[in-house]
């Protein structure tokens, strides 16, 4: 019988037993880990159009587990690795967080000596991004509203189980702003009198004392569409949290309010239409809070920072159009001179 391919994934063939990610997978991850002995070996699929994950199938029972491979040379210090992405989900593993509805994906095993990889479980579903993709605004909108309420839920479950005392270092984010605005000037998708306006604009957000006045909590880190896996009503994982750091919830909430308004601003021609979105999102999030009015308030007033940085983030990418970054810079200033 040929193997069961979801959408997305593309079937290689069979591992070979000389490999030594098998050994590691039939007695570091099945056995031990998952109570199985895959003795007809293991099937491996690519996991999506990136080269570094793979999902291994075990051919007798079915179960599957994702192996995420990271580069190892010439990595600097601020380059994502294995380690620390394992290490991440490790320490919200203990803290419950993969457990529920809502969750983030649970670590299964690191390598580090014949490969710097992460091995976790592989969540069946599809990601956050195809509901957004057939959502028809006003009239098919169901699902994403659902979507939008399963992911509030999750990150602020997410932030409010990491709280810790120290309040937010935000002059910390300026190093990410600078390498953004200096790729748009690179790429000549920044004129200088915009360069100019952000900089401008950055320097009030700083003197804005409540940029510092939260406490730091365990932030996604990217949360884009494309890190949260939908498996069924009210079910969502989050995964690739190897750009996990601490940091304000601001910035995983603004995060999302940017991409919502880039999907808006590319799908329709309108970013405007994503403007109900980002109020529903908002407003759940806030709902997990004894002040929902309060908590909406708060956030809501240090989100355009982070969501304008996010636009400019997106507006860097190579594949988009000129013309369609320049929309996206112009967005983006428009949230940092709120």
């Amino acid at each position: 019988m040929p193997p069961a391919i979801e959408v997305g994934m593309r079937y290689l063939g069979h591992l070979p037993r000389h490999d030594p990610v098998y050994g590691y997978l039939y007695d570091r991850i099945f056995a031990r880990k998952l109570g199985v002995y895959p003795r007809q070996g293991f099937r491996v699929f690519a996991a999506s159009a990136a080269d570094n994950v793979y999902v291994y199938e075990d051919r007798q029972h079915g179960r599957r587990v994702l192996g995420k491979y990271f580069k190892r040379s010439g990595r600097a210090k601020s380059t994502p690795n294995a380690a620390h992405e394992y290490q991440v989900l490790k320490n919200l593993q203990a803290a419950g967080l993969d457990r529920g509805q809502h969750r983030v994906v649970r670590p299964l095993g690191l390598t580090l000596d014949f490969a710097d990889a992460l091995f976790e479980e592989f969540e069946c579903g599809e990601p956050l991004y195809r509901v957004w993709t057939r959502t028809r605004p006003g009239t098919d909108d169901r699902d994403m509203m659902h979507a939008l309420s399963d992911l509030a839920y999750l990150l602020c479950r997410l932030h409010n189980r990491t709280a810790g005392d120290e309040t937010v270092d935000f002059r910390g984010e300026f190093d990410y702003f600078d390498k953004i605005v200096a790729r748009l000037w690179r790429r000549r998708r920044a004129r200088q009198d915009q360069i100019d306006a952000l900089y401008s604009a950055r320097h009030r957000w700083e003197q804005d004392s409540q940029m510092y006045a939260d406490r730091r909590v365990r932030l996604h880190g990217d949360a884009t569409p494309a890190n949260f896996i939908v498996g069924g009503t009210h079910r969502l994982t989050a995964i690739d949290l190897e750009r996990s750091h601490r940091g304000d919830r601001a910035y995983d909430v603004g995060m999302v309010a940017g991409e919502l308004r880039h999907w808006a601003l590319r799908q329709f021609g309108d970013g405007a239409r994503a403007e109900p979105y980002i109020g529903h999102f908002l407003w759940e999030y806030a709902r997990h809070f004894p002040d929902q009015s309060r908590t909406f308030r708060a956030v809501t007033d240090r989100l355009p920072f982070y969501m304008g940085v996010t636009l400019l983030r997106i507006a860097r990418n190579s594949y988009l159009s000129d013309g369609y970054a320049s929309a996206l810079v112009h967005d983006a200033l428009a949230c940092l001179r709120r």
